[in-house]
Formats: structure tokens, sequence, C-alpha cells
């Protein structure tokens, strides 16, 4: 049996584009606020801490997304990209060097 792996790794620019479409949609970030410091955390239970600027406090304010709000807003926005994802593939998401990976797999 033919099986298939890919591995779609995201630059910081794409996540930080991906987070924003999410956090502009699910009305978690407000018209005067923005992104500021994302950073990646853990290995085997991933999530992704944004600090977001601009709003009451000067410090900024911190949105943690886990693992399964990843691997969602990276599948939208390869639909969004028209990057092709195969429906049935299993899909989980690595860290891979300093970057995010949605991996897919088809058995």
């Amino acid at each position: 049996m033919i099986s298939e792996w890919r591995r779609l790794v995201f630059t910081m620019d794409e996540l930080a584009t991906a987070i924003l479409h999410y956090l502009l949609s699910t009305n978690k970030i407000g018209e005067k606020e923005s992104l500021g410091r994302i950073a990646i955390v853990g290995e085997e239970d991933l999530q992704v801490t944004v600090t977001i600027k601009g709003g009451e406090k000067p410090e900024g304010r911190t949105v943690e997304l886990k693992s399964e709000i990843l691997g969602a807003l990276l599948l939208t926005h390869c639909i969004r990209s028209k990057i092709p994802v195969a429906k049935r593939a299993k899909k989980s998401i690595l860290r891979h060097e300093d970057k995010l990976a949605l991996v897919l797999t088809i058995d």
C-alpha cells in the first residue's frame, strides 16, 4: 500500500497572517490593537503565545492558542492561499526548527 506524507512549514510571517485572520474572525482583537510577539511553546503539546499591543494595558495582553486551534487556523490559511490539502489526510502540527509545520499523512 502506498502512503503519502507532506510537511508544510509556515514562516513566522505566514503564521502571523493566519493568527491575525483567526483573531479578527473570532473578535479576539480590536480595531486599534495589533500583533506583537509570537512565541511557539512546548514540544509534545504545542501552543502559541501571542502578545497583543495597543489595548487598555500598555504592556499588552497575552492570548494562548492551543494545538487544536493552531491546526484549524493553519488549514484555513492553506485554503485561503489555495494550497492543496487532502481532506482525508490525517493532520497534525509539529515544531520545525523555530517554525510550525502542518503534517499531512495518507495511509
